[in-house]
């Protein structure tokens, strides 16, 4: 009875889709093997399968045939009906329900995506969907599949179907995200509209392939249409059903919230509207600031009031004339750090976008596993030692100009001032895009892994963003950090709060001053060997594709990778930089021929080595050594401080040679002061990409190379906007702040100090007179 019924099913739908009395030996035999395989299937699972269908009898009869002849010893037990009755799937088998009177579509379309076992597979799953509305609607969707209906054709096509490439490394299967989205059906009683929804299946590998870092692991991302009333877990259970009963209970499928996506009618929140409104608030005031400056310009007033200065501050001919005037006249000669800082961020940028496209949906897994094992692309794998570069040029900058003020003030200095004065130039900036996380990134695009990648962002920065503000996301909740690449900002404020002990002891104590640094240093260098060695970390983020699925839950990235103390060595070595070429130029001591040849030849070797040394961790036959993980964790920091310390130091002296033309080419000027804005507004570009990516990448050096540029385009340009509203216009208030009150007191100082002495002169030479 069983068989029959199944037979009968089958031959209803093979009626729609074929015309004529022949049909494929092939299928047949695949139809005959499939009802054999399972004869445990419910009668009333097969009825839903069969609502409002035509029988071709002739059809039918040949079925019979064929299956008789392949089991003779198993014959029919029952015979198929002549009666066109139909069975209900909402009346569950009884009579009565309306005959179909047309297809809607191309039977031939049909034919080729509607397999018999597919839709058994399907009723089935369906069938077992506890949610009634949803259930409903899994129905109407099987209705529609089976009377050809364009709409539940469509949410078969979007979903992934058989998997091409899972030897090759093909792990993510996303289905068509637009068809799916725009499915909308008004049926009689239901409406039905499609929902994408992106499953995680994790299937079972031998121990040996769990072992490896390489590949992508045992997990497959698999894309499934189904209606929109149904919930993650529905999804979940309808998914593994179906997996059950085409490969076995051997995998292991999980749908959560984020994984499904369908069109709902954005909503507005008062946090939106403030952000907005805080937003057209800034964008009014540039406006009037720039008109009002273009005014001036027309009346060639030449007007440096402080309250014209205020005004100006704002407009966007003043700032744009900052950011691209390429003029320096910089007296410590430290012009060449514009050229440090920007091809530096070039390649941590870089470096960014290969992380987020070569360990996201590729369509070989051997492109990325090839691009790190090989030594050409550690420029970007290890672009790690490049944000240290910007960790010592934050301190060697501080060093250098506060050793100077020192100097001037004969150590009278107050950095009460300085502290606040950069917690006010660096947060407007910073709260602003955090606060875009929050409000509308989420609004601006739709793709199958934009509530996974986008909507998680926003739900950590939601809970987080004062942590962010107050410079303590490295250590407070930092498993669910809000900007992955906030990290930096916080671990350069903590060692900024520090950093002024160090410069005045080298200042005031000669001797005692760089002692003190030299033992910092030394301890920095001993606490990253003695953690990475103690815990068997890595010897630096190795940048494994199946351990970034999220860069913020990887181990060592929260666990050591964003501690302060273990980017203390770099830091400390920009400090002991400044401090060095400030007792240099204020000696004016010249450096010989044979410590020139010296020196650039450490350079070289110490950055030559430091920097492309980490690929050999990356190769097959490399055997991990917690010994050998400590020692580059630890020295490679030491050494790469001494090759860009000697590089500052020659080329802030004149003894840079070519590379001092090249740092210092005036093309570099504008892109390294708009190096903080576009460090903060590159993780919104490189979520926006992953997000909407509709289709795996084929991973090449070409074409990580042509992903680097286009995100380097972008990433700049809307740091060039975040720049002109915000962080220049309040640079420029804190200048004209900082000019007002604490250089006016300071000079009020130096003129006392000085009528003081020439009293006391005057008084001394009368006595002696």
């Amino acid at each position: 009875m069983i068989r029959a019924a199944a037979l009968l099913a089958i031959a209803s739908v093979a009626a729609l889709t074929i015309n004529d009395t022949t049909i494929d030996k092939h299928l047949l035999k695949r139809l005959s093997s499939y009802i054999d395989s399972n004869k445990t299937i419910d009668l009333d699972k097969l009825r839903n399968l069969n609502k409002t269908v035509l029988l071709n009898k002739e059809l039918v009869t040949i079925l019979n045939n064929y299956v008789n002849e392949q089991n003779e010893s198993k014959p029919m037990q029952s015979k198929v009906s002549d009666d066109t009755e139909s069975y209900s799937v909402y009346e569950n088998g009884k009579k009565g329900s309306t005959l179909v009177e047309s297809i809607e579509e191309s039977p031939d379309y049909a034919s080729s995506i509607v397999l018999a076992s597919d839709v058994l597979s399907l009723t089935s799953a369906v069938s077992n969907i506890e949610d009634e509305v949803c259930r409903e609607q899994g129905y109407q969707f099987l209705d529609g599949l089976l009377q050809n209906k364009r709409w539940a054709l469509k949410m078969f096509d979007a979903s992934s179907k058989s998997p091409e490439g899972l030897l090759y490394g093909s792990s993510y299967h996303l289905g068509n995200f637009d068809e799916c989205i725009g499915i909308h059906d008004e049926g009689e009683t239901v409406t039905v509209d499609g929902q994408y929804c992106l499953a995680t299946i994790k299937w079972p590998q031998p121990q040996e392939t769990k072992k490896s870092r390489l590949g992508r692991g045992e997990i497959l991302r698999w894309a499934v249409c189904v209606p929109s009333a149904c919930d993650a877990k529905a999804v979940e259970r309808f998914v593994g059903d179906v997996l059950a009963r085409s490969v076995g209970n051997k995998t292991t499928v999980r749908v959560e919230h984020r994984d499904c996506y369908f069109k709902e009618p954005i909503t507005v929140s008062t946090n939106d509207v403030a952000f907005l409104s805080v937003m057209l608030f800034f964008l009014a005031i540039i406006f009037i600031s720039t008109a009002y400056e273009s005014a001036c310009l027309l009346r060639r007033s030449k007007s440096k009031t402080i309250t014209h200065q205020l005004i100006v501050s704002f407009s966007l001919i003043n700032n744009g004339k900052k950011i691209l005037f390429t003029e320096q006249t910089n007296s410590m000669g430290l012009d060449c750090i514009s050229g440090i800082k920007t091809l530096s961020m070039v390649f941590i940028l870089s470096g960014h976008t290969s992380l987020f496209v070569g360990t996201g949906p590729v369509m070989d897994e051997s492109g990325w596993d090839n691009a790190v094992k090989n030594p050409n692309n550690s420029l970007i794998l290890n672009s790690m030692l490049l944000v240290d570069t910007f960790l010592m040029l934050s301190a060697f900058l501080f060093s250098r100009l506060l050793l100077a003020e020192l100097d001037k003030r004969r150590g009278k200095l107050n950095v009460i001032p300085i502290i606040l004065f950069r917690y006010i130039r660096l947060t407007p900036s910073y709260l602003a895009v955090i606060w875009f996380y929050i409000t509308w990134m989420p609004k601006i695009g739709e793709g199958p892994l934009w509530k996974e990648k986008v909507m998680l962002e926003q739900e950590r920065c939601r809970e987080n963003w004062w942590i962010n503000i107050l410079y303590v996301n490295n250590f407070v909740h930092s498993d669910t950090m809000c900007m992955f690449q906030s990290w930096y900002l916080s671990v350069d404020t903590q060692l900024f709060l520090v950093a002024p002990i160090f410069i005045y002891a080298l200042w005031r104590w000669r001797r005692a001053g760089p002692i003190l640094l030299g033992l910092s240093i030394a301890v920095s260098v001993a606490v990253t060997a003695i953690i990475t060695y103690k815990d068997d970390l890595d010897p630096t983020l190795m940048i494994y594709a199946k351990e970034f699925t999220d860069l913020i839950s990887n181990y060592y990235f929260h666990k050591a990778y964003i501690k302060t103390y273990m980017k203390m060595t770099t830091y400390f070595m920009g400090l002991l930089t400044g401090y060095i070429l400030h007792r240099v130029q204020t000696e004016n001591y010249e450096f010989t021929r044979l410590l020139k040849v010296f020196g650039w030849i450490t350079n070289i070797i110490l950055g030559t080595v430091t920097m492309f040394l980490v690929s050999i961790f990356y190769q097959d036959w490399y055997a991990y050594n917690n010994i050998e993980s400590a020692a580059y964790a630890s020295l490679s920091k030491l050494s790469w401080g001494i090759a860009n310390g000697w590089l500052i130091i020659a080329c802030a002296t004149g003894n840079g040679g070519i590379l001092n033309k090249l740092l210092t080419w005036k093309v570099f000027v504008p892109f390294a002061r708009l190096t903080y804005s576009a460090y903060l507004v590159n993780g919104l570009v490189e979520l926006f990409y992953l997000g909407q990516l509709r289709h795996p990448l084929h991973i090449t050096t070409y074409s990580l190379v042509e992903y680097a540029l286009s995100h380097l385009m972008l990433t700049f340009f809307f740091g060039a906007l975040l720049c002109l509203i915000f962080e220049s216009p309040i640079h420029g208030i804190e200048k004209i702040l900082l000019n007002k009150f604490v250089h006016s007191k300071s000079r009020e100082a130096a003129r006392k100090e000085q009528s003081q002495g020439s009293s006391r002169s005057t008084s001394q030479s009368k006595l002696e007179s």
